[in-house]
């Protein structure tokens, strides 16, 4: 038997830093931005929701393109730094504080794009497929984007220690690639049928153990998880002390491979 799971973070403590710690590089949106449009055959007045907004590092390229944009988010503060950006653009996106687990922002049939990127395994499984066929319309794309790392990374090495530790105490973690599958196996039961996913960007940054060890402190939890405090230290303090064995150095900066993978399904 797994773990239980603990209540989600809400993210309005990372609102401020958040692109700062998880952001992607501006030419990986744009590119992202191009692929999703590709991929979905982009048209003039098509209807996008975007679950999981954010604080829209992902969603500016979007809304330069000419199509009725809504995103919505459970984190007003994230929401607050998305309306900043797209001010700074001369944007003004559509945008609602909404819980994902709760009713989308969107009427029956009224979607022709449903899109998440790192937000969808935030919301119940069957929620997720069951809002998703309700507010897109016949012929309507569910697609999903995610980060992908190289398994011997610095950050993928580290977390996956974490989710270890964070077992060790008795909580299960979210994943994210998991959960897409989830949701689109559900989908694929009613007759939606998968694109095949595709590489929408690849870039190369420097990452230090530290680095990934000072972004989770700042959280208030950990693994999309809320957490004790003193458990979240207890993590934490491991962690470190395992990370200083395994890399000799915490604050050595370490050359890492990301890409941003794009999967989508048709209804």
């Amino acid at each position: 038997m797994e773990p239980p799971q603990a209540p989600q973070v809400l993210y309005d403590d990372q609102a401020a830093r958040f692109d700062e710690r998880a952001g992607l590089p501006a030419h990986a949106a744009e590119s992202i931005a191009a692929s999703l449009a590709e991929i979905v055959g982009i048209a003039r007045g098509q209807r996008w929701l975007e679950v999981g907004a954010g604080t829209g590092n992902l969603s500016l390229p979007l809304l330069r393109r000419p199509i009725r944009y809504v995103g919505f988010d459970r984190s007003p503060a994230m929401l607050d730094v998305f309306r900043q950006h797209a001010a700074e653009a001369g944007l003004q996106p559509e945008l609602h504080v909404a819980d994902g687990n709760g009713l989308w922002p969107a009427g029956d049939g009224e979607v022709d794009v449903v899109f998440a990127a790192r937000a969808l395994h935030h919301v119940e499984t069957a929620h997720a497929a069951a809002e998703t066929r309700r507010v897109l319309a016949p012929g309507g794309w569910l697609a999903v984007g995610r980060v992908r790392r190289p398994p011997d990374s610095p950050r993928s090495v580290l977390r996956r220690r974490m989710r270890q530790l964070l077992r060790d105490e008795g909580y299960a973690g979210r994943s994210g690639e998991r959960h897409a599958d989830a949701v689109f196996d559900a989908l694929e039961a009613i007759g939606a049928v998968r694109h095949p996913p595709r590489e929408a960007a690849r870039w190369t940054t420097m990452h230090s153990p530290a680095d990934s060890l000072a972004s989770w402190r700042e959280k208030a939890g950990l693994a999309g998880l809320e957490l004790p405090d003193p458990t979240k230290e207890r993590v934490l303090h491991a962690l470190a002390e395992w990370a200083l064995a395994e890399f000799g150095d915490l604050q050595r900066p370490l050359p890492q491979d990301e890409s941003f993978e794009i999967q989508a399904i048709r209804i």
